[in-house]
């Protein structure tokens, strides 16, 4: 994604464990903030998430990189992360 956009994709177990649960607290409170950040949530049967070898959830993605496994962002860390990429710091 181009343009200063950012994708969070959260892709969850069938039945939303804690930290499925706080992924997508910690991504929607992110997007809340922030207009050109957008958050997807698919489950693990969504053949999308066989692009990524998801084996644990939550898995979360940033613009197409897995960026957590197993458990929630830290809020502070993937905020860090965003505006990084935002400025062309990251790929």
């Amino acid at each position: 994604m181009g343009n200063g956009k950012v994708e969070i994709l959260i892709i969850e177990s069938i039945e939303k464990c804690d930290q499925c649960v706080r992924a997508e607290e910690v991504a929607y409170a992110l997007a809340q903030k922030d207009g050109d950040i957008s958050v997807r949530v698919i489950t693990v049967l969504d053949p999308e998430a066989d692009r990524y070898g998801v084996v644990m959830t939550p898995t979360v993605v940033v613009n197409g990189v897995i960026i957590s496994v197993r458990r929630a962002p830290d809020p502070e860390r993937l905020e860090m992360l965003i505006e990084k990429i935002k400025g062309g710091v990251v790929r």
